[in-house]
């Protein structure tokens, strides 16, 4: 039980914990804005999702840039992070900027959610994610960052 307290294997659990809900959030956030052209009540919630997303994008990168910190001495595996980790920064800015854009927009007394150029920023925000996504669980499957050995 005291390995789990140590630094690199507690920091690789957090962002393990944390990056799930942001994809899952920010990718309904983007479908129901889409939807919400038909069906505008449905704008509130894409509101709530992307901040809550936004929120737990920041979380998961902040715990994306802990763990690493384990890997600085390895060149090879630093390098296969590196990808994932500025897709991860711009992820996290684009959709701290559509979520402060927004803000402002609900805050003049409109919502920019169905405006075509928040719906194709929307939609290039959440294919970024799911590439970053997708390298990140590379660097789990490929390179077994963050995974102990397994004996069988």
């Amino acid at each position: 039980m005291g390995d789990f307290f140590d630094f690199e294997n507690l920091m690789n659990h957090l962002h393990g914990a944390f990056n799930h809900f942001p994809i899952a959030l920010l990718f309904v956030s983007a479908g129901l804005d889409f939807v919400a052209r038909k069906r505008p009540n449905l704008r509130s919630s894409a509101w709530l999702l992307l901040v809550l997303g936004t929120l737990g994008a920041i979380a998961a990168t902040v715990s994306g840039l802990l763990a690493h910190l384990a890997y600085e001495d390895d060149p090879y595996l630093l390098s296969a992070m590196e990808v994932h980790q500025y897709l991860a920064f711009a992820t996290t800015t684009l959709f701290a900027a559509l979520t402060a854009w927004r803000w402002r927009s609900l805050r003049r007394g409109s919502d920019v959610g169905g405006n075509p150029v928040y719906l194709a920023l929307i939609l290039l925000g959440v294919v970024v994610l799911g590439v970053t996504g997708f390298l990140g669980g590379n660097l789990l499957s490929e390179y077994g960052i963050g995974v102990k050995g397994v004996t069988r």
